[in-house]
């Protein structure tokens, strides 16, 4: 039998664990026990102690009511507080940490569960708050204002995915010192990134975080992207712990993929560029190199060649000026009916065979362990429906125009057998983008792995550039 349904003014509290897919690959009991643990002697007594309700848990994370927004925060921050404490002696990749929003109006209680725009917002919040840190609205924020003490910073109206109108937004710093002290002194995670949204031209909702500390460095997207399962990935995090030990990484997913809007409306290259405007826009930096690899390697250069005086350097990787169905290959059509067929088949299977295809065109000398992880990062990227959409808008790509035109330093890494994109391409770059420095790199992959030889002299060639 069903409940009553009833309507209140509620503090609504979202958490959720950062990094959870990582951690419980990495080590599933002990994860699992220590999430138990803090569940049950500091989650739960901390919200009953004030007068809070859990009104479900998840696997990685729960949602719980408060009568006010001050109990709501107070509860928050202690609970926070004492996972910090509880977690200290592990390493920093290996902690567990919660993000929460909290948000406070009317809620739906219908049968045990909560419902309404209030719960959807908190939910939201929850996503852009810093690891071991809170987000609220500006209605709570009002209620605790004069709560001291506590560290509060207006980090102003902000998009939140999924819903329609800005939302202005604080910030409850919480052990910030030594959170600082960890980015500088440990192996950086998805935990330390700031994650946030912005509106492209055409209304879609753009992810995008950064990392690091330093002067902006902005990766263009490529293929598949996720800003936290990318994490979990050995294909990408030497990559970005090298680059935020120096800079502050910017890094976005393109639309349809991760974090972005999964049902945009446009999946063409002309607004995978307008998306690198919007992300550059929101997050107000200026002056920066921008990173392409593959695909992104033609739409940093359409930005750069938009906007010169924001661009620094060029560092184009594996990547093209013209898509295959613009470089004359007779067989482009055969072969890219083949991907379609096997990605529609495929791509959202538990058996990862059609996907293996791709990572085999990737990483033909990856580890199981990378091979493995690509499969899925994949698969929780994106639809099959969009991988073909962005597929297909990567063929037809062609900047070939614009590469004379380029008046930025440029460096061009191609790894010599790769795969996925011929190393002609690269040439033919380098050849057409005056004063371009090519650097050739022994092996076959797409991408340039941790164990790859030439990992070492991306990293020479790449300071030596910058500086």
């Amino acid at each position: 039998m069903r409940g009553v349904v009833e309507r209140k003014l509620l503090a609504v509290v979202a958490a959720d664990m950062v990094g959870f897919s990582r951690l419980i690959e990495d080590d599933e009991i002990n994860l699992l026990s220590r999430q138990k643990n803090q569940l049950n002697t500091i989650i739960k007594p901390e919200i009953e102690n004030f007068n809070g309700k859990i009104i479900k848990t998840t696997g990685d994370g729960f949602l719980a009511i408060f009568p006010s927004a001050l109990d709501a925060v107070q509860s928050s921050i202690s609970i926070q507080n004492r996972i910090y404490e509880n977690e200290l002696d592990n390493a920093n990749d290996k902690r567990i940490r919660f993000r929460i929003g909290i948000h406070v109006g009317d809620v739906v209680l219908d049968d045990g569960d909560i419902f309404g725009n209030t719960v959807n917002i908190a939910s939201r919040l929850e996503s852009i708050a810093d690891a071991g840190n809170i987000c609220i609205t500006n209605d709570v924020y009002q209620s605790i204002k004069n709560l001291r003490p506590l560290d509060i910073e207006n980090i102003g109206e902000q998009f939140l995915k999924n819903i329609s109108q800005k939302v202005q937004v604080y910030k409850i710093n919480i052990f910030e010192g030594d959170i600082k002290k960890i980015q500088e002194n440990h192996l950086l995670t998805e935990a330390n990134q700031e994650t946030r949204f912005c509106s492209s031209f055409d209304g879609t909702i753009i992810a995008y975080a950064s990392i690091g500390k330093g002067t902006p460095f902005l990766k263009a997207p490529n293929f598949v992207s996720s800003l936290e399962h990318d994490w979990r990935n050995p294909m990408w995090t030497h990559m970005y712990r090298f680059l935020a030990k120096e800079y502050t990484l910017y890094r976005f997913d393109q639309r349809g993929n991760g974090l972005s809007d999964l049902d945009p409306e446009n999946i063409n290259f002309e607004s995978f560029v307008k998306d690198m405007e919007a992300v550059v826009n929101n997050s107000q930096i200026n002056k920066f190199p921008i990173f392409g690899i593959s695909q992104g390697c033609s739409v940093s250069i359409a930005y750069a060649h938009k906007y010169p005086e924001k661009v620094t350097h060029l560092i184009l990787v594996g990547g093209y000026a013209r898509g295959r169905a613009k470089r004359g290959n007779s067989d482009y059509k055969e072969k890219f009916e083949l991907e379609k067929n096997m990605i529609l088949n495929g791509w959202e299977n538990e058996n990862p065979a059609f996907r293996q295809f791709f990572s085999s065109t990737m990483i033909p000398d990856g580890t199981k362990e990378q091979m493995n992880s690509f499969n899925n990062v994949m698969k929780v990227s994106t639809s099959a429906k969009n991988a073909v959409k962005i597929i297909s808008a990567n063929d037809q790509i062609d900047v070939s125009e614009l590469l004379p035109k380029l008046n930025i330093p440029t460096i061009i890494f191609h790894i010599k057998n790769d795969a996925r994109v011929p190393i002609s391409e690269s040439k033919f770059m380098a050849a057409n983008i005056k004063n371009s420095k090519f650097v050739p790199l022994n092996g076959n992959n797409h991408v340039i792995l941790e164990n790859d030889e030439g990992w070492p002299i991306f990293q020479e060639e790449l300071k030596n550039f910058l500086n």
